[in-house]
């Protein structure tokens, strides 16, 4: 969008989405309709913390006043031009069957996992190379499977529903990302890329299912993955900002054009397509919005200055007086004892990293 020769005013007033500009982290701006929707914003406040991390050219995922709002940004004459969409009311997925589907393939998917272990156990060594090769690739299949039916469960969450699983806890989130690091090395190493941390000098404390919020890390390095290609370099990043935790998933790839932006947060356009049988079904950032949602956190997708993307989830923080220092042990276990990162990455990883003594 350019910067339009008319006063901003003239320019948005009659338009019938919710439109503010923003200048050094106030609302210098807003149309009527914003003022209609969001009456507790005016001119002249300052912008909520968790909008404070907007950049120009970025697609956001809003919370406020209990609604989602999906923002797009441009940058215009010298700040930010802001557009509030309501997000999708109903969930991509509103069979309430779906879960309950998704939890019965565990059980045929478990018996395949103990049936290529047993086959394992009884090859002779001459056939254990070619063997390896076959148990590799139905362990890439099997665990496929087991993270569609969990992105299912999660992308069929509506408004107030929580996973059957949701374990929200006070976590450490430096010790949290430090974890996903150091599982993640080998398996972005294979994939032919290099992945840094750069870690915040605080304890950051935050409410939250440390499983779930895995998920999401690992969704938005999936598709840094992809984006960056062999050669490529991520970039996990932990900081804060006056209350809430920022996590940040960086990569050297393409970026988002404008129209990919505009359409990263449509149910039923954004991600991969279904077309490609050996690409995702194109609901991961479905499945990081509702994990943010469930979380009262921030989704934000913004081009880097010199090359790539920056995806950023955000959370509120809590007192660390109130956290535990040993999280409580789960009750239900949704990996079936595997890796969860292998599970999450399993679309987009070499064959090699399934191989039977890696599980």
């Amino acid at each position: 969008m350019k910067d339009l020769e008319l006063p901003i005013s003239t320019a948005f007033d009659p338009v019938p989405e919710p439109m503010a500009y923003l200048s050094e982290n106030c609302i210098a701006y807003c149309n009527p309709a914003f003022v209609r929707l969001l009456p507790e914003l005016s001119e002249g406040s300052r912008l909520p913390d968790e909008w404070q991390a907007l950049t120009d050219s970025a697609a956001a995922l809003l919370r406020w006043a209990g609604r989602d709002w999906t923002a797009l940004t441009w940058p215009y004459q010298g700040g930010i031009l802001l557009r509030l969409t309501p997000a999708e009311e109903q969930p991509l997925l509103p069979n309430r069957r779906l879960p309950l589907l998704s939890q019965k393939l565990r059980a045929p998917l478990a018996g395949l996992m103990s049936a290529g272990e047993t086959l394992e156990r009884i090859i002779t060594p001459f056939q254990k190379k070619e063997a390896n090769k076959s148990l590799s690739r139905l362990n890439k299949a099997n665990l496929r499977l087991l993270r569609l039916g969990r992105t299912l469960e999660l992308a069929a969450l509506s408004e107030g529903e929580t996973p059957y699983d949701f374990t929200p806890q006070a976590v450490e989130l430096g010790g949290l990302c430090g974890d996903a690091v150091r599982q993640l090395d080998a398996p972005v190493s294979a994939a032919g890329c290099q992945l840094t941390f750069q870690d915040w000098d605080e304890t950051l404390y935050a409410r939250c299912d440390d499983d779930l919020v895995l998920i999401l890390l690992y969704h938005l390095v999936s598709n840094s993955l992809r984006a960056a290609g062999k050669g490529g370099h991520l970039e996990l990043r932990l900081e804060r900002r006056g209350k809430r935790a920022y996590l940040s998933v960086l990569d050297d790839g393409p970026g988002m054009t404008p129209d990919q932006l505009s359409d990263a947060f449509a149910p039923d356009r954004g991600g991969d397509t279904l077309q490609d049988a050996m690409q995702g079904l194109g609901l991961g950032l479905t499945v990081c919005r509702n994990i943010a949602r469930l979380h009262e956190g921030m989704l934000l997708l913004s081009n880097r200055p010199e090359r790539g993307l920056c995806a950023t989830f955000s959370l509120p923080l809590c007192r660390p007086e109130s956290a535990p220092e040993i999280r409580s042990p789960r009750t239900i276990d949704s990996t079936n004892g595997i890796p969860l990162v292998l599970r999450e990455l399993s679309d987009v990883l070499p064959e090699e990293c399934f191989a039977p003594e890696d599980l």
